[in-house]
């Protein structure tokens, strides 16, 4: 298992790959996140505990997974960014 969380013994090409699926992901994940979170808030705020019981908290819960999603590849993406400089810097020292 550790061997697969090891991105440096990864080939360049993979890790790109997997920058670019993982900031595609974060792209999917957000879209509107931000205005559904707050129509979802203004909504509970303005019902209160009807809108609780119809499903807002379900709603509200779905928002913060999806948050919770978009920043876990995010860093993953993070992650791969930061391999691939490392790996075009020691190539430019040589």
């Amino acid at each position: 298992m550790k061997q697969l969380i090891r991105i440096s013994g990864y080939p360049a090409i993979l890790v790109f790959l997997l920058a670019g699926a993982s900031i595609t992901i974060v792209g999917f994940a957000t879209y509107n996140l931000l205005q559904m979170g707050m129509a979802n808030l203004r909504f509970i705020g303005e019902h209160g505990w009807l809108a609780l019981r119809t499903g807002a908290f379900v709603q509200l819960l779905q928002l913060l997974l999806y948050g919770a999603v978009a920043l876990f590849f995010f860093i993953l993406f993070k992650i791969c960014e930061s391999e691939l400089v490392i790996r075009y810097r020691r190539w430019m020292d040589r």
